[in-house]
């Protein structure tokens, strides 16, 4: 890039105004350096700055002149000053190939550092640049966000490392792509020998197993699963749960080996209690024997085998049924019951028993009938009771550990933070069966809202309840220091509230809130209503709810974190989408601007380079149309002269815009600002039948205003900065190739004329040579018959014509020099007052005899009131005098002559004027009418009597009317030509004005 902006272009052999053009490309190209993004740096063999691109006091603040003459290390880290001088001196030792990029630090001018990547050039052997060439661009917005994404990786890594069960990734191709520490324990290898690794070849032992089958039947069906199974390699039992993915299959081992103990335990007991002395019994849903014991069998006097099928209301005496059956549906409530009644034995008589009913459960929770334990009211009574109380402690502890792992387990699988919250908030209520959960987000330490809601369907609902409350400041310092709110009766309370009265109203009992902290802050409240009537909290509800709101407070983590990476993802995926569409268009533009930058250097035809200039444009910007207009600035009017639409707008090729019609726009154009604005009223420039949106740029150089490019687009749509640089490039070529094109036509045009010049430089140089040859030939003769005649007679005819000869010979020379003397500005005038009768009278005298002697008629006509006229009398009688001696000269014997002299007025000031008419009775050429005030011009053939001339005479005449502040004019047709000479009558000082 800057080799080319130090460069030229060879446009062949041309003339000096070729470089002005080359130096207007170079000004182009050094302005695409200066508007870009990117520092441009030319370094020494030092490593010392030579130059600088403008966008470094953009990017870092410093100007040209702060850095050059600087060395590199003084702007570079410390630490990165080494390998910035390492690929300098490689770039040296290998010139005009580009060095591997690199990054380092550059200090800001406000002492900050930032992160710049760079590729290194070296051009020290080009002329034009001598030096190493460093494109660099900053990138430290970049690595800061690529930073954010590994921070947001890691916190989700240390979530993972920080659970106890095993997790681990696969892919599609079941390769590990991610295990926790945990799980490098488990298989005792190290990470870098397990990731990457196929998991069938790290483990065949699971070739075969459930595991196997699940997991692929979890791939293809895209469904989670979970079973249990031992692994003999890992020497335990685990909980098996697969989560499929697009990318593969997440893996949780849950390690059950204790739970499958205790399951052996209890295996081994209830052989012990088949064989217990106590009575012990199974019974269906149905109330039909499964099992019992020989003791319960013995106490009834059945064998065992016998009661086995056998309906349990037959042991029990007929009165007591009802007693039973309200046990047993105690039973199914509060899953077991105790009840003293009266048992039937097989050969009917009866005896008290204490009998113990203990609900049954599957694996899955599932009722699947009950246990009857029979024993000796008075030897088992407390026995039993300790037994019932430790039964249902062991109930409620699995169901807080089922609840507490169900909901942990749904809010590691879930990042919605709702659902996490709903589901949270309905498993609790049906654990601890309150009447109404609730999770408030406190916004202020006033002001809170419930974002989730489980209620039964008897009590208001209040969630999405916004709540103002100026007491809630209170609880706020207690429940941010991690403090609990139980209230068991709030009817007990003694005082009564803003808070009070914000529950009565909801119709609450009984009370139990736990705080949800995110950090040291407070970010709301899990809480518990009972409507239905008081209720005393136990320990074990508080703990549940404590541990739960520890679980959402995981969860509202893991959910900000992961819409923050969501974010930043997004933000990353939009500026690469952002820059990759900037590239695009930009590498577009370029190639549709060296296209026309190629037609402008290959091509001199004006018309083509700025139709083919205004066709890309159109295509290339996907516009409406557009089309360029060349001015006239001295008649002020601007035509369409190149056109390209491609939407339904009118055609408005070959129009003339006059620029005052439209003062403000072309007033802006003609200053050399582009503009765009949307026309919303029909106007005639540019007419269309809809709104559009224009974008005006005027095609100027140096020298001025030469035209201007037009591009439309609907009235909605704007230009960007990328199109609106692209056209005013465009019309900067355009601009080069009208004065390139003018400049080439200007050339030839000169050619021509200097080829006319020299030809007549070559006749005036044969008529002078003869003009001055022939006088001096007679002049000789003269002398030379002087000298042999002896009569008076002879000598005085010889004298004549040598005075004669001489003064033709001083007159040529007088008009040669007084013409040099016009040219160079050296001519000096004497203006008097002229009484033109007289003078006009004293001045046709000579013609007189003159005409005579050619058989011609001359007459003059002067107006007897002429005033007088002020000019250089001497000068005027001079043009006068030549204009009638070419009269006589061309005019045929018997023909006609008249000078003629009339008052009149200027057309623009209306100031009087004189005018001065030669009329003579011959006719020159159309074709060369234009040339006869040409130096050294004669028309050809004019001269048919052979008189002689030098074409000086009425090129001499025009300079002299010239300098006397007038005009000439001639014109030629039917036989006769007329010349006017119009002066100013005014004094001299009005006519040197």
């Amino acid at each position: 890039m800057l080799y080319t902006w130090g460069g030229y272009m060879d446009l062949g052999n041309r003339d000096g105004d070729d470089t002005a053009l080359q130096q207007q490309g170079d000004r182009g190209f050094r302005s695409l350096i200066e508007n870009a993004t990117d520092i441009i740096v030319v370094l020494d063999e030092n490593g010392i700055f030579q130059y600088s691109s403008p966008s470094a006091e953009r990017v870092l603040g410093y100007c040209l002149m702060d850095v050059v003459g600087r060395l590199t290390s003084e702007l570079v880290h410390p630490d990165d000053i080494f390998a910035v001088m390492t690929v300098l001196r490689n770039a040296i030792q290998h010139p005009g190939i580009s060095q591997p990029s690199i990054e380092y630090r550059v200090r800001h001018r406000n002492g900050s550092w930032r992160l710049f990547e760079a590729v290194a050039t070296s051009l020290l052997n080009d002329p034009d640049i001598r030096g190493v060439v460093v494109n660099c661009h900053d990138i430290t917005d970049r690595k800061q966000v690529e930073e954010a994404l590994r921070a947001a990786n890691r916190q989700i890594s240390n979530i993972l490392e920080s659970i106890a069960d095993v997790f681990l990734s696969i892919n599609q191709s079941w390769r590990l792509t991610y295990l926790n520490h945990r799980a490098t324990q488990l298989f005792g290898q190290s990470p870098e020998v397990l990731l990457h690794a196929n998991l069938w070849d790290l483990f065949p032992n699971l070739i075969g197993t459930t595991f196997e089958r699940e997991s692929r039947r979890a791939i293809a069906l895209q469904i989670p699963i979970t079973f249990e199974e031992f692994y003999p390699f890992l020497k335990s039992w685990f909980e098996v749960r697969l989560f499929p993915s697009a990318d593969g299959l997440s893996i949780f081992l849950v390690d059950v080996a204790e739970r499958r103990q205790s399951q052996a335990e209890l295996l081994e007991m209830s052989t012990a209690l088949g064989n217990a002395v106590e009575g012990i019994a199974r019974l269906n849903v149905t109330g039909h024997y499964i099992a019992l014991n020989r003791a319960y069998a013995e106490a009834l006097g059945y064998e065992q085998a016998d009661m086995i099928g056998m309906e349990w209301i037959q042991t029990i005496y007929p009165e007591d049924w009802l007693l039973v059956e309200a046990a047993h549906q105690r039973m199914l409530a509060e899953g077991k019951a105790e009840v003293e009644v009266q048992a039937m034995r097989q050969d009917g008589s009866t005896f008290y028993q204490e009998i113990m009913l203990v609900a049954a459960y599957d694996w899955y929770d599932q009722f699947i009938g009950h246990h009857c334990f029979t024993r000796d009211i008075t030897e088992r009574k407390q026995a039993e009771a300790a037994l019932r109380q430790q039964a249902e402690r062991e109930r409620l502890m699995a169901g807080l550990a089922r609840l507490s792992a169900g909901i942990a387990h749904r809010i590691r699988q879930s990042l919605e933070l709702e659902e996490i919250l709903n589901t949270t908030v309905s498993e609790v209520r049906q654990f601890l069966n309150a009447d109404r959960v609730v999770i408030y987000h406190c916004e202020s330490k006033t002001y809170r809202v419930v974002l989730a809601e489980s209620v039964q369907a008897v009590y208001p609902s209040i969630l999405g309840l916004h709540v103002q409350d100026e007491s809630f400041d209170q609880r706020y310092e207690l429940y941010r220091r991690g403090q609990n709110v139980v209230i068991n009766d709030l009817q007990a309370l003694q005082t009564s509230t803003e808070f009070q009265s914000f529950l009565f109203q909801r119709q609450v009992k009984a009370f139990l809130a736990v705080p949800i902290l995110h950090g040291n802050e407070l970010w709301g409240t899990l809480v518990a209503h009972q409507c239905s009537g008081s209720r005393v909290w136990e320990a074990y509800e508080v703990g549940l709810l404590e541990q739960l709101a520890i679980q959402v407070a995981i969860a509202i983590q893991q959910s900000d974190l992961y819409r923050q990476v969501q974010l930043l993802n997004a933000n990353l995926e939009k500026q690469v989408q952002e820059r990759t569409t900037q590239l695009e268009q930009s590498l577009h533009y370029e190639a549709m601007l060296k296209r026309i930058t190629d037609s402008v250097r290959d091509s001199l035809d004006e018309d083509q380079i700025l139709q083919n200039a205004v066709q890309e444009l159109a295509i290339g910007l996907s516009v409406d149309g557009c089309d360029a207009g060349i001015y006239d600035l001295e008649q002020q009017t601007s035509t369409i002269r190149y056109e390209h639409i491609l939407s339904n707008i009118p055609v408005f090729k070959g129009a003339l815009i006059r620029m005052h019609d439209h003062a403000d726009l072309y007033q802006q154009i003609l200053q050399g600002q582009y503009f765009q604005f949307c026309r919303i009223t029909t106007s005639h420039i540019r007419p269309q039948r809809q709104q559009h949106a224009a974008l005006v740029c005027p095609i100027a150089d140096n020298q001025g205003v030469m035209g201007d490019l037009w591009l439309f687009k609907p009235a909605a749509a704007d230009f960007h900065e990328l199109e609106i640089r692209l056209v005013r490039q465009v019309a900067n070529q355009c601009a080069i190739a009208i004065r390139q094109a003018r400049l080439y036509h200007a050339a030839q045009a000169q050619v021509t004329a200097l080829e006319e010049l020299n030809q007549l430089k070559d006749d005036f140089l044969s008529t002078v040579s003869h003009e001055l040859r022939t006088p001096m030939s007679n002049m000789k003769m003269a002398i030379h018959m002087l000298k042999n005649m002896n009569t008076p007679q002879r000598q005085q005819q010889y004298l004549d014509i040598l005075q004669s000869e001489c003064v033709r010979e001083i007159e040529l020379i007088n008009d040669l020099l007084d013409l040099q003397r016009l040219e160079a500005a050296a001519y000096s005038l004497n203006l008097v007052e002229i009484d033109l009768p007289a003078s006009i009278a004293q001045l046709v005298t000579p013609f007189y005899s003159r005409v005579q002697e050619r058989q011609q008629r001359l007459s003059v006509n002067v107006p007897p009131a002429l005033t007088t006229l002020y000019s250089d009398r001497p000068t005027l009688e001079r043009v006068l005098a030549e204009l009638l001696n070419n009269a006589c000269k061309y005019t045929s014997p018997e023909g006609e002559i008249s000078l003629t002299i009339e008052p009149g007025f200027a057309p623009t000031t209306q100031s009087p004027t004189i005018c001065f008419k030669v009329r003579n009775q011959a006719e020159i050429p159309a074709t060369e009418l234009d040339r006869v005030f040409d130096k050294f011009y004669r028309v050809p053939n004019g001269d048919r009597w052979k008189q002689g001339g030098t074409g000086l005479g009425l090129a001499l005449v025009q300079r002299l009317v010239v300098e006397l502040g007038g005009t000439i004019e001639v014109e030629s047709a039917q036989g006769w030509t007329t010349f006017r000479v119009i002066l100013n009558q005014g004094a001299p000082d009005s006519t040197s004005a």
